[in-house]
C-alpha cells in the first residue's frame, strides 16, 4: 500500500514496514520548475551514463541551488537520523531517463540492491509527473529477507528471472507520482528503475552514507 504521508512518525513506521514511504507535495511546482529548468541548462558533459542508459550527473548539488536545497533538507535528514546509521548526505544525482525508440533505457539496469548494509536511505525527487509508462522508480516491498536469498551478479545485480520465480507480482510497487513527490526508500530492498517507454523522467536523488 503508498500512502500519503507528512509525519516523520508515520514516514518512519512506512520505512520499517515496507521499506519506502511517498511524501507528496514536498517540493511546489515553481520548485519543480526552477529545479527542471537548472538540470536542463547543464551542458551534456555534465552528464555520465548511468548502468541503465539513463543519464547521471554526479554531485549536482556543488552547482545547481535546488539540488544543493534537496541535499540539505532537513526534514529528509531528521528521518535519514533516526533511521539508519547511514545518514550522511553525500551527493545528489541529478537524473535524466530519455525515451529513444529501439533503445532499452531504465535508471539503475535492471533490479538490485544498492548494498548489503543492514539498512540505508536514499530519497528521490520527481521533478516532472510520473506515470507507469516514464520509467517509475519500482521497489519491492517487504523483501529485505528475501534479497539475502537471492543469488546476486556483478554490482548486486538480480535477474528477471530470479524475480520472476520468488516475487509476488501484489509486493512491486510502481511509485507513479506527480512532481513535488518526495520518495524515501531503503535501498538494501529489491528495487530498480522501470523500463521508460514514452518521455522523459527527471529526477534528484539523494545518496546516504555512513
Amino acid at each position: 500500500m503508498v500512502l500519503d504521508l507528512k509525519s516523520k512518525e508515520n514516514i518512519l513506521y512506512q520505512l520499517r514496514e515496507y521499506g519506502f514511504a511517498m511524501i507528496h507535495n514536498h517540493w511546489s511546482s515553481e520548485k519543480c520548475e526552477q529545479a527542471l529548468n537548472e538540470v536542463k541548462a547543464l551542458q551534456p558533459q555534465a552528464f555520465e551514463e548511468g548502468q541503465g542508459g539513463d543519464r547521471r550527473c554526479q554531485h549536482s548539488n556543488k552547482f545547481l541551488t535546488s539540488a544543493n536545497d534537496f541535499l540539505n533538507d532537513t526534514f529528509i535528514q531528521s528521518i535519514a537520523n533516526e533511521y539508519s546509521s547511514c545518514n550522511i548526505a553525500n551527493r545528489v544525482v541529478a537524473g535524466i531517463v530519455p525515451y529513444v525508440q529501439g533503445k532499452t533505457t531504465d535508471s539503475g539496469g535492471g533490479w538490485h540492491v544498492d548494498s548489503e548494509a543492514p539498512a540505508q536511505l536514499k530519497s528521490f525527487m520527481y521533478l516532472e509527473d510520473v506515470n507507469s509508462d516514464n520509467g517509475p522508480f519500482v521497489i519491492v516491498q517487504k523483501s529485505r529477507d528475501l534479497v539475502n536469498k537471492l543469488q546476486k551478479h556483478s554490482n548486486l545485480r538480480i535477474s528477471q528471472e530470479l524475480v520472476n520465480e520468488h516475487v509476488n507480482p501484489e509486493d512491486i510497487i510502481e511509485m507513479v507520482a506527480p512532481a513535488g513527490t518526495c520518495i524515501l526508500a531503503d535501498s538494501t530492498y529489491l528495487h530498480r528503475g522501470k523500463q521508460i517507454e514514452s518521455g522523459t523522467r527527471y529526477t534528484y536523488t539523494t545518496y546516504f552514507y555512513k
